[in-house]
């Protein structure tokens, strides 16, 4: 594997990605192809993206992420979303970005407990 955009922890069969860098085009990409090679890799049945630090999610990052959850869904993995700071989550919905296939949590407890939830 490259080298890591960013550090992941994995957690019995969940991948924790705390996103702790700004988010640009180039850089979700990167952390696109990071995620899909650690599934392969690790055998990862769930993912979990904390962006907790992100000040700003833009449409393409949004599509981005939403692009990677079903990418990982093909490779039979659920994606969580957690600790999306209210004027993230506001700026998103007032643009009407729609971001599909992910499971959103306020937190990364919430985030286990909603894979633990999920049965396949």
């Amino acid at each position: 594997m490259k080298q890591k955009v960013v550090p992941t922890i994995k957690l019995y069969d969940y991948l924790i990605v705390p996103v702790q860098i700004e988010l640009d085009d180039t850089t979700v990409e990167a952390i696109q192809r990071q995620i899909l090679e650690e599934i392969e890799d690790k055998q990862i049945r769930g993912i979990i993206i904390d962006v907790s630090m992100i000040d700003i999610i833009d449409s393409y990052i949004s599509y981005t992420l939403s692009e990677t959850a079903a990418m990982a869904r093909m490779m039979g993995c659920h994606t969580v979303l957690c600790g999306i700071q209210p004027h993230v989550a506001l700026t998103l919905a007032q643009m009407g970005v729609n971001i599909k296939g992910i499971h959103f949590a306020m937190d990364l407890e919430s985030s286990i407990e909603i894979l633990n939830s999920i049965k396949d």
